[in-house]
């Protein structure tokens, strides 16, 4: 039997290998039916509502045919909680009202640094400004059965981003007509990093 030669042998391996599909690092099948919690934040606006839409979207992108149930903002599921994690309780009463045998959850902390704003007319007590954001992402699955967390993952990322309300106090508003295109760009980068055992 002839060898085949020593630059042809690497060349059929690397195309043997373009063909494979490697399996996400966690199959949420496993999990059952799946409850989500909205994103615990606490800016201002509507970047809470955004990003827990582009979070399932990604999930379910990613795993088709995954049981996810969304369960509602956290603020109401975790019944005014402290901590953004479900204690004990929560997590058997949310599995013995839904039937969920998991729970998806998670903290967005989003804030302000060096505001590049342009010199123009304030009206109405705020300006439009461009702001250098540092916006972090955390999530952990979790068994409803004893607390236990699968998984877990966090991101940081840190982008310029237009089109924002400044107030006179500094807080930023995320109140964009179009989120997309306001902030769209550092939510999307936040969950594919936050969610990249799941692809």
């Amino acid at each position: 039997m002839k060898r085949l030669p020593a630059v042809l042998a690497p060349a059929l391996i690397a195309i043997a290998s373009a063909g494979c599909v490697m399996a996400p690092r966690i199959n949420l099948d496993r999990f059952g039916t799946i409850g989500f919690i909205g994103f615990d934040t606490r800016a201002e606006g509507n970047i809470d509502e955004y990003a827990n839409q582009v979070f399932l979207e990604v999930l379910l992108r990613s795993q088709p045919g995954t049981r996810i149930i969304d369960l509602g903002p956290a603020a109401t599921v975790l019944r005014g909680s402290r901590s953004p994690v479900p204690t004990p309780e929560i997590l058997a009463d949310l599995r013995s009202r839904y039937n969920v045998d998991a729970v998806l959850t998670g903290i967005l902390d989003v804030s302000k640094a060096r505001p590049r704003v342009e010199l123009g007319a304030i009206l109405l007590g705020s300006i439009r400004a461009s702001v250098d954001m540092d916006a972090f992402m955390s999530a952990r699955l979790m068994d409803t059965h004893d607390g236990t967390t699968f998984w877990m993952d966090s991101a940081r990322v840190r982008m310029d981003i237009a089109d924002l309300s400044v107030l006179k106090n500094g807080q930023v508003m995320f109140d964009a007509r179009d989120p997309e295109r306001a902030y769209g760009r550092l939510i999307r980068e936040l969950v594919l990093r936050t969610t990249r055992d799941f692809r």
